[in-house]
């Protein structure tokens, strides 16, 4: 079995919208420590009281299981803040695999930051 691929938080910041922060991650969200990190930071913005996440997925070179678990974990958790994980700019083959997987119902998704912003602020 390999082992998981790193993936770290690059940015993560409120974004002008109340209650709505912006995290960009690189790498793949595979698993391993880097994962658990990830999860521990973004679920740290949502403790501190964002309701929504917007995660910026153009450097995320894949989701494997326990990253696509990761994510719907995170939603749910925004969800019960009172918000959502809104999924920025994430690619059509990954959109696909999130439909087959039947898990695309957790999430917001949108192509633009414009478009994430205003459905925070919605």
């Amino acid at each position: 079995m390999s082992q998981p691929r790193d993936c770290r938080v690059a940015l993560c910041k409120a974004t002008g919208v109340a209650g709505c922060s912006l995290v960009e991650v690189e790498g793949a969200l595979d698993g391993g420590r880097t994962l658990a990190a990830f999860q521990s930071q973004v679920g740290g913005a949502i403790d501190s009281g964002a309701r929504w996440i917007i995660l910026d997925t153009r450097r995320i070179t894949s989701f494997l299981d326990q990253g696509h678990g990761a994510v719907v974990a995170l939603a749910d958790k925004a969800r019960k803040a009172g918000g959502g994980l809104i999924l920025l700019c994430l690619n059509v083959r990954e959109r696909t695999i999130f439909k087959m997987l039947k898990i695309e119902h957790y999430f917001q998704f949108a192509e633009t930051m414009e478009e994430a912003l205003a459905i925070a602020d919605a």
